[in-house]
């Protein structure tokens, strides 16, 4: 280990602000799923009979439903990632303001 004497310290507005972008991102990419959803759905006849011959309109569909789950999780996982930081932040907050009390009254 290094000889330095490095203090770790976190910012709890820092990770609020992160957590903020995280949740836009998240429910930014919620909104853009449905929308590409909707959109992809839709091939109607696209494949032709090649759909019909090969499966290849069943072999899109499944392949479009793996995706929009797959991003679907990626928006829970954001989420979930924004929730923890701010609980993290809230809990770093709260460790300030206990270790600011504990120095108060050992000063009194």
């Amino acid at each position: 280990m290094g000889g330095g004497s490095a203090q770790f310290g976190v910012n709890p507005e820092v990770l609020t602000e992160l957590a903020g972008k995280f949740g836009g991102e998240s429910r930014g990419l919620a909104k853009e799923v449905g929308t590409f959803s909707a959109g992809a759905s839709g091939v109607g006849q696209a494949f032709g009979l090649l759909g019909a011959c090969d499966g290849a309109t069943a072999k899109y569909q499944q392949l479009l439903d793996s995706t929009v789950k797959a991003l679907g999780q990626l928006s829970k996982a954001l989420a979930g990632d924004e929730r923890g930081l701010r609980i993290n932040a809230t809990n770093y907050s709260a460790s300030d303001q206990a270790a600011v009390e504990y120095l108060r009254s050992v000063t009194r």
